[in-house]
């Protein structure tokens, strides 16, 4: 082993302590070097030539983390959080917006039911997302690696999600006026606009499955057929995983695009016993 670490130091070479297990699953990754037993045993001395995640990675974001918390509470003490007055039950106002991380739920509360905007969709997505990575591991050149050229389709998923909530931010926080109508920016949003005049239509309830028929079809079969090489990386459980998230998570523009070009309000409306739910 001494005679090895002396090699491996006038090399420049790193010695890397892994499972057996662990070296088959890496070890077509342009990787050189054979396997040998007995690395997961090396003294303390000995690891010195070894690479430590913990101390060289973890440390420095938990540094930072502890850090960055600090320069938080010291900021705190020099400024007040932007509270308002008591609230009022005899005056409403009639421009109330939520604080700019909770203004995205807010503004989804526009175009979807409170139990979806407020509860499954959010969750579907925070979850998808973080399956995402996993999901689309990528084995030749996706470990530890997250450029789009290794990853182009988590990060491409990942990257339209972060947007997309963000989009509905920044609609929520600059574009809102009062009764939350939609304000250019050079509109004054002190003048209250009047209510649209046309009214908002449903699909019918058989049109609202055939909807939905086709389009969780469409996205379940079309990229399966165009796109082979991925639906064989994925495998079958993994696909029909990714493209449920991605098809969810494709409704939230759909509805907005339907809501605003063709005042459609529901795309499908059941009544279940004594509860109504919409989408």
């Amino acid at each position: 082993m001494a005679e090895l670490k002396e090699k491996s130091k006038e090399k420049g070479e790193v010695i890397v302590r892994m499972s057996e297990k662990e070296w088959e699953y890496v070890k077509n990754i342009n990787v050189k070097g054979d396997y040998k037993e007995g690395f997961e045993t090396l003294t303390p001395k000995e690891q010195d030539y070894t690479v430590k995640h913990l101390r060289d990675s973890v440390g420095i974001e938990f540094l930072a983390g502890l850090i960055f918390t600090f320069i938080i509470m010291v900021w705190s003490l020099f400024m007040d959080a932007p509270l308002k007055e008591l609230a009022n039950p005899a005056d409403t106002p009639i421009d109330e917006r939520a604080p700019w991380y909770f203004i995205g739920l807010q503004e989804m509360l526009i175009f979807f039911d409170p139990w979806l905007a407020g509860v499954i969709i959010p969750s579907i997505l925070l979850v998808g997302l973080i399956l995402v990575p996993f999901i689309d591991p990528n084995k030749e050149t996706g470990i530890g690696r997250y450029t789009f050229r290794d990853r182009p389709v988590a990060v491409s998923v990942f990257g339209f999600g972060f947007a997309m909530w963000y989009t509905l931010i920044i609609i929520g926080q600059f574009f809102r006026g009062p009764a939350r109508m939609f304000y250019w920016p050079w509109e004054d949003k002190t003048v209250l606009k009047e209510m649209p005049v046309s009214e908002m239509v449903n699909f019918h309830i058989a049109g609202g499955f055939a909807f939905f028929i086709l389009y969780i079809g469409a996205c379940m079969v079309l990229p399966q057929v165009i796109f082979k090489n991925f639906y064989k990386t994925l495998g079958v459980v993994r696909y029909y995983i990714f493209m449920s998230l991605f098809a969810i998570m494709l409704l939230i523009p759909i509805k907005i695009f339907l809501r605003y070009v063709f005042d459609v309000k529901y795309i499908l409306s059941l009544q279940i016993f004594n509860t109504t739910l919409n989408f």
